[in-house]
């Protein structure tokens, strides 16, 4: 009886579109990757240019379902690593450290739209380590970075699309919000579209 039952749950799950494709899981973790781009800009106060770069970005988190109404689920979302890495080089002598580390907490909702195809949005809050741009003239121009902490808001939305019941491929774009002017951005947001795995548990 055990192994008749043990048997049909796994057809069930194997089948496209079956009862099973998308199985109820309390937690997830999830390893998005993807490229950042930022523009040139000119260094306040002085006429060096800090050069455009493309930078690598990498999102490591978890999620834990806390409320299921019908097919809608509440995720409570912690992500201890999200970061992006790279320098930029400018008119003048040195480099410019783009990295930022965020470490957020918050909500996912998401949304079935096919058996094994969900959309979800996202939101949360917290604090993260940034770069800016400093200038030395002593003893000739030159440019490097210093760091600094500042409060993060996060929102963003992303499809989930099931490929077993322990795997599926995600992508989403997210942005950070923050202090203006700080690592690589000219404004106050850092946006990243992303893509990787999450494993279902």
């Amino acid at each position: 009886m055990i192994k008749t039952s043990l048997l049909g749950l796994l057809l069930l799950t194997l089948l496209p579109g079956g009862a099973g494709a998308q199985p109820i899981q309390n937690s997830d973790f999830f390893f998005l990757f993807g490229p950042r781009s930022i523009p040139s800009q000119v260094v306040p106060g002085t006429n060096a240019t800090v050069y455009g770069a493309t930078l690598l970005g990498d999102e490591v988190g978890y999620g834990y379902q806390v409320a299921r109404r019908s097919a809608v689920s509440l995720w409570l979302e912690y992500v201890p690593a999200f970061a992006v890495h790279g320098l930029s080089t400018a008119s003048i002598r040195g480099l410019v450290n783009n990295d930022f580390n965020a470490y957020t907490l918050g909500v996912r909702v998401m949304v079935p739209v096919q058996s094994r195809l969900s959309v979800y949005g996202a939101v949360g809050g917290g604090g993260g380590s940034f770069e800016y741009v400093v200038t030395a003239a002593d003893p000739s121009p030159s440019v490097t970075s210093n760091s600094t902490a500042h409060g993060v808001f996060d929102f963003g939305g992303g499809v989930d699309f099931r490929l077993s019941r322990h795997w599926s491929i995600r992508a989403e774009v997210r942005d950070f919000v923050s202090g203006a002017g700080l690592s690589g951005s000219t404004g106050v947001h850092h946006v990243l579209p992303v893509a990787g795995v999450a494993i279902h548990f």
